[in-house]
């Protein structure tokens, strides 16, 4: 592989979050050449843990002077004395800690980025995190293997920067569609709460909002698999989908139930429609709370059981889908501020 770029000043680049699309390319093309590139990153990360951003200060002035001095005992080392971890070793851990008070001397703690990293190696890289809050509209994330992503409001997402060698691992909370990208090499992995699915390239839905009782998997094409853990985070239950199957599941016991479905249903969302069919009001009114950012309350169990059919924008004013809902006027509506009343007439 020509060099294009210094690798050095590209990973203080990645660390400082500065690096551009073709420079991560770059970058995640290098480190999947061979090990030792690989050992070379690591190298860096393992000295740069080693730093506080509280104690260590520097400047570009400081570091190159450091720099030289590194190289200037090294060539005083005599050759016929052996560093007991190997001279190419022990150059590389000085100059990889030159390269981190570097990246500390341009104004950017090296430790912080590491904190929000997951500790195993074959996470090194740092999880971005995307935030859609209720009453938001969605949100596209492409990601670094091409894989797109859509989040729905009341939606958190967690991705890294790169992929490592093993897996497309990313993390839910909310609901989403994915357009994922073939790799038979490495799989894309979805951690809910407590369900794991695992997939190779296909697209899907997932609603698995964490304070909800139950998860709904639904596939719309290729095929994916469900694994899910009870409360003790124990094996519960698993499951193959096929295209228009949903997987409900509950995620107290982690018991999976599959149905078909009709697929305009389940994604109609990314249009900005909502749409549903022969739906509980209190399944409805879970996701108008999401769209709408507002509190709705029920006002007997009763009213949550009856069932309705019906296709909205997201556009529409909250009262104005209720009052179509309610066509056989069968409850009453009151708004305080952002808390909406439905009681039975």
């Amino acid at each position: 592989m020509v060099e294009k770029y210094n690798i050095e000043e590209l990973i203080i680049r990645f660390l400082k979050q500065e690096i551009s699309e073709d420079e991560l390319r770059y970058l995640e093309t290098w480190l999947a050449e061979n090990e030792e590139h690989k050992s070379q990153f690591f190298e860096l990360k393992n000295v740069s843990d080693l730093f506080d951003h509280s104690i260590v200060t520097s400047n570009n002035a400081d570091w190159q002077k450091m720099y030289d001095r590194i190289e200037r005992i090294h060539e005083k080392v005599p050759s016929h004395i052996e560093s007991p971890i190997g001279d190419s070793v022990w150059l590389s851990v000085l100059k990889y800690a030159a390269i981190a008070i570097l990246a500390l001397g341009l104004g950017w703690g090296v430790g912080s980025f590491y904190s929000t990293s997951v500790v195993h190696e074959e996470n090194v890289f740092a999880l971005n995190e995307i935030h859609v809050p209720k009453g938001g509209r969605i949100n596209t994330v492409v990601l670094s293997d091409g894989t797109k992503v859509i989040l729905n409001a009341g939606t958190t997402f967690k991705y890294p920067n790169l992929f490592n060698e093993k897996n497309r691992k990313v993390y839910l909370d909310g609901e989403a569609y994915f357009d994922v990208v073939t790799n038979k090499e490495k799989p894309f992995i979805v951690k809910l709460n407590r369900q794991e699915i695992k997939v190779l390239g296909t697209t899907f839905n997932v609603q698995a909002y964490s304070e909800d009782s139950c998860s709904l998997v639904t596939l719309l094409s290729g095929q994916v698999s469900l694994e899910t853990f009870n409360e003790m985070g124990e094996k519960a239950d698993h499951a193959l989908l096929a295209p228009n199957q949903s997987a409900l599941t509950d995620n107290r016991k982690g018991s999976i139930s599959l149905t078909n479905v009709d697929p305009s249903l389940v994604n109609a969302w990314i249009k900005g429609i909502y749409k549903f069919k022969d739906e509980p009001l209190s399944t409805i009114v879970k996701r108008l709370e999401n769209y709408y950012n507002i509190h709705i309350h029920l006002g007997n169990s009763q009213l949550g059981q009856i069932r309705y059919t019906g296709t909205f924008s997201l556009d529409q004013d909250i009262l104005d889908v209720f009052r179509i809902i309610d066509h056989e006027k069968q409850f009453t509506l009151t708004r305080v501020k952002n808390d909406l009343y439905i009681t039975s007439k």
